[in-house]
C-alpha cells in the first residue's frame, strides 16, 4: 500500500467504535441498505456525524440505497487520515439538497497515494477524483448532472 508523500490531516475513528456503529445501523437496515435519511436521523439522535455512520457502513459492508443516476464512492478506510470524513460529511449535507446521486462509502479504492480518493460512475463512465476535495466533488457533480 502507498501512501501519500503529505502528513496526515485528520484522525482516524478506531475500528472497535466503527464495528460498534456498525452494530446501531442493523436497526436501521432494509435488504442489507441504508438510506441517508435514516442514517442522519441515527446520527443526529447519538450525537456523531453522519460520516462515521457511512464509514461503519463500508466497513459492514452494506449499502446506500441508490436515488441517482451518479454513484459517488468514496474511500473510508485509509482515506480517513487525508480527510475522507469530511468529504463524506459534505455529500450528505449535499444529498440532501439535491437527491441526484449516491453515496457509496467503500473501505478501500486503492488509491492510497493519492487520499483522499473519490469515484464518480453514472452514464458518463468512471470519473476519479484524487485527491478529492468538497470543491472537485462540487465541481464535478455539477457538470456530469447536465
Amino acid at each position: 500500500m502507498k501512501t501519500p508523500t503529505r502528513s496526515p490531516t485528520h484522525e482516524d475513528v478506531e475500528l472497535s467504535r466503527l464495528s460498534s456503529m456498525g452494530l446501531e445501523l442493523e436497526d436501521i437496515v432494509d435488504n442489507e441498505r441504508v438510506t441517508i435519511p435514516a442514517m442522519t436521523e441515527l446520527a443526529e439522535d447519538r450525537g456523531r456525524p453522519v460520516s462515521h455512520y457511512l464509514a461503519a457502513a463500508a466497513l459492514q459492508e452494506l449499502r446506500v440505497a441508490e436515488t441517482g443516476p451518479l454513484t459517488v464512492r468514496v474511500c473510508a478506510g485509509t482515506c480517513q487520515r487525508w480527510g475522507a470524513l469530511d468529504l463524506l460529511d459534505h455529500l450528505a449535507e449535499r444529498w440532501h439538497k439535491t437527491k441526484t446521486f449516491t453515496i457509496a462509502p467503500v473501505s478501500c479504492l486503492d488509491r492510497c497515494d493519492l487520499a483522499p480518493a473519490c469515484e464518480i460512475h453514472g452514464a458518463h463512465g468512471q470519473l476519479v477524483l484524487a485527491p478529492a476535495t468538497k470543491q472537485s466533488l462540487d465541481d464535478a457533480l455539477a457538470s456530469l448532472a447536465d
